[in-house]
C-alpha cells in the first residue's frame, strides 16, 4: 500500500464519530502516573526432594501472586500440573501446565517455559507430575500492583458504548491505562506488513471479572517479556470476554507491529488473542463481537479483505508447522494452529471462525488497493552463508485485479552497484509469488513486475563458522588454541569468559583470531585458575555468526614435596 493511500485512510479513520482519538486519549489512572506500584517477578526452585508421591508439598511464596509459569526439562517433558490459593483458602483446579513454544518471535525464544496460567492473588502453590521428576524446575510468578488489581481494572471496564459502524475502529483500551509503563519494551517495535490476522486463546482461566482483565493483560505482559524473555508482550491485542479490547505489543494500533505470537508469520500477520482457555466452550458474544469490529476494522485499514485465502511463505521454527521457504495457504482471518503445530485457539473457538470471518467481513470498511502494486517481504533479514534465501510478494495490475501469470523478476544490489536481475519466476491465481536465491553476499532486493518496482529490502548475511578446540584442561598461565573455518573470510575473535562464585560466566577479555583464506587459529591465555568458556564469534556490520563454546579448566600447577 503506498505512502499516500495508508495517509488517506488514517486521516478518514481518525476521523470517524467514533474515533480512536477519542478512546485512546484518555490518560492513565493517577496512581499508574505517580509511578506507584510495578509489576513484579519472582521464582521459586522446586526439585525432587518437595514432592511426595506425584504431589509436591505445599509450596509458600514469600509475597503475593497473581500468574505462574515453570521452566525446565521436567516441565517441556510435560505432564505437569499446578493449582494456588491464598494461604488457608479453598484449592483452584488442577490446571495443565502447557509448554508448547509456538508463541514466539520469528527468530526464537532460548529456553521454553511454560505457558502463564492466572489464579488472582494467591501466596501458596502445588504442583502435580505424571512422572517422577528427574531434575529441578523454577516456578516464575508474576505480582501485579494493587493499582492495576483494582483501580486501573475499574477504569478500563468502563468502557464507552459506541454504535457498530463498518469500517469505524473500535473501542480500545490503551496500553497506559493497563499499566504498561511498568513493563516498558526492551528494544524499539519492528514494522512488517498485515495480509492476514491469526486468532489466539491465552490458556489462562476463564473464571474472572471485567475488572481483572487489565491486571491479567499486565502479567502477561511481564512474564512474555521477562521470563520469555520477548522484547514485549506478544500480542498484539487482547479481548476478554466481557468484549474489552486492550492494546497489546507497543507501535501502534494503525501500524503493522511485528509480534511474538505465531512463530514464522510474526512479520505479515496480526495477532488477537482472547483471554481464557476455549478448548470445550466457545467465546461469549460478548468476545465475539468485539474480535468481529477489531479485526473487520484491521484488516480493511491494511487494505485487506476478511474472507478468502492467500499465500505466504513460512519463516519456520522449531514449532512451525511448516519448515522455512515453504509456501503455505491460509485463510485471511486464520487460526494459529494454521500456521503452528499448537491446538491453539482450542477446539471450541476454532470452529467459531467461519462465523466470525462472515461477522468482521460484514464490519470491515471498503478494502482499498492501489492501482499496481508489487510487493515484496524475506522470510528472514539476515540469512545463512550458502543457503537459500526465501522471499515472497503479491503483484496487483493496475486495473486493481491479481497479477496472475505476470512474470516477476527478483533484482539483487550488491553494496556499491546497480541493481541486477539474478532470478525471474510467475505469479501465482492470487498474483501472490515466491523466489529461492542462494544467498553468499549481502544487499538490496527487490522485485519488478507489470512495469513496477517493489520497495527494497536490506537481507544481511550470516557467516559459517567452525570452531574446535586443542584441549579441555591446562595449567594456569597456559594456553589451549582454537582453531576453525569461516565462510566467507570474516574477522573472528574469541570471547573468554570466567566463571564466578555464583556460577554465572563473566566476560574478561577477547583474543582476535589470525584468519587465512577459509581458516582461523586463536590462541587464549588463561592466566588465572578456574573454568572458562571460550565462545568464537564473527565481526562486521552484517550478520553475526556465534560458535559453540568451549569450556576449558585452568589448575594450579602443584607444588613438588621435598624430600
Amino acid at each position: 500500500m503506498g505512502r499516500a493511500a495508508m495517509t488517506r485512510r488514517r486521516a478518514l479513520v481518525l476521523g470517524a464519530a467514533t474515533g480512536l482519538g477519542s478512546l485512546l486519549g484518555a490518560g492513565p489512572p493517577r496512581a499508574l502516573a505517580r509511578g506507584a506500584g510495578r509489576a513484579r517477578s519472582f521464582g521459586l526452585e522446586v526439585g525432587p526432594q518437595d514432592f511426595e508421591g506425584a504431589t509436591s508439598r505445599i509450596l509458600g511464596t514469600s509475597r503475593r501472586f497473581e500468574l505462574l509459569g515453570v521452566r525446565g526439562a521436567d516441565a517441556v517433558r510435560g505432564g505437569l500440573e499446578v493449582r494456588a490459593r491464598r494461604r488457608g483458602a479453598v484449592w483452584s483446579r488442577w490446571v495443565p501446565l502447557a509448554v508448547r513454544g509456538d508463541h514466539a518471535p520469528d527468530t526464537g525464544s532460548g529456553e521454553r517455559a511454560s505457558d502463564p496460567v492466572w489464579f488472582g492473588a494467591s501466596d501458596e502453590l502445588q504442583l502435580r507430575a505424571r512422572r517422577p521428576l528427574r531434575g529441578s524446575l523454577r516456578v516464575h510468578l508474576v505480582a501485579v500492583p494493587a493499582a492495576a488489581r483494582v483501580g486501573l481494572a475499574a477504569r478500563s471496564a468502563a468502557r464507552a458504548a459506541q454504535a457498530v459502524v463498518p469500517g469505524a475502529p473500535p473501542s480500545i483500551i490503551p496500553r497506559a491505562a493497563w499499566g504498561a509503563a511498568a513493563v516498558p519494551p526492551r528494544a524499539l517495535p519492528d514494522y512488517g506488513s498485515v495480509h492476514l490476522g491469526f486468532v489466539h486463546h491465552t490458556v489462562t482461566a476463564n473464571a474472572y471479572g471485567p475488572t481483572q482483565s487489565a491486571a491479567i493483560v499486565l502479567a502477561i505482559a511481564k512474564y512474555h517479556r521477562d521470563t520469555n524473555g520477548w522484547n514485549d508482550i506478544g500480542y498484539n491485542f487482547l479481548v476478554d470476554q466481557y468484549g474489552q479490547i486492550f492494546e497489546g505489543r507497543a507501535g501502534g494500533v494503525e501500524q503493522a507491529v511485528v509480534g511474538a505470537q505465531a512463530q514464522g508469520y510474526n512479520s505479515v500477520s496480526t495477532g488477537v488473542a482472547v483471554l481464557g482457555t476455549y478448548t470445550v466452550g466457545g467465546i461469549s458474544e460478548a468476545a465475539m463481537s468485539a474480535v468481529a469490529r477489531l479485526l473487520g476494522w484491521k484488516l480493511s485499514l491494511h487494505g485487506v479483505p476478511c474472507i478468502g485465502q492467500l499465500t505466504v511463505i513460512s519463516g519456520g521454527g522449531p514449532l512451525n508447522r511448516y519448515g522455512s521457504g515453504v509456501p503455505v495457504l491460509l485463510q485471511r482471518i486464520s487460526g494459529h494452529r494454521d500456521g503452528d503445530a499448537t491446538s491453539c485457539p482450542g477446539d471450541a473457538l476454532y470452529a467459531q471462525l467461519p462465523a466470525l470471518r462472515a461477522r468482521a467481513a460484514a464490519l470491515a470498511g471498503p478494502v482499498q488497493v492501489t492501482q499496481g502494486q508489487v510487493t515484496i517481504s524475506a522470510a528472514d533479514d539476515a540469512v545463512l552463508y550458502g543457503t537459500d534465501a526465501v522471499f515472497s510478494g503479491r503483484v496487483v495490475r493496475a486495473d486493481s485485479t491479481a497479477g496472475a501469470g505476470e512474470r516477476v523478476e527478483f533484482q539483487k544490489r550488491l553494496w556499491g552497484r546497480s541493481f541486477v536481475t539474478v532470478a525471474t519466476t510467475t505469479a501465482l491465481a492470487d498474483g501472490s509469488w515466491t523466489a529461492r536465491i542462494p544467498w553468499r553476499r549481502p544487499g538490496r532486493v527487490r522485485a519488478r513486475a507489470v512495469g513496477l518496482l517493489s520497495p527494497e529490502l536490506p537481507i544481511a548475511m550470516v557467516p559459517r563458522l567452525s570452531a574446535r578446540a586443542a584441549a579441555s584442561h591446562v595449567v594456569a598461565g597456559g594456553a589451549v588454541t582454537l582453531r576453525g573455518q569461516v565462510r566467507p573470510k570474516t574477522p573472528t575473535v574469541v570471547v573468554v569468559e570466567v566463571r564466578g562464585r555464583s556460577g554465572r560466566y563473566r566476560r574478561v577479555g577477547s583474543v582476535r583470531a589470525r584468519v587465512r583464506g577459509r581458516r582461523w587459529t586463536a590462541t587464549v591465555r588463561l592466566r588465572g585458575s578456574g573454568r572458562y568458556r571460550l565462545t568464537p564469534r564473527t565481526l562486521g556490520n552484517g550478520g553475526h555468526a556465534v560458535g559453540r563454546p568451549f569450556y576449558v579448566r585452568a589448575t594450579r600447577r602443584r607444588r613438588r614435596r621435598r624430600a
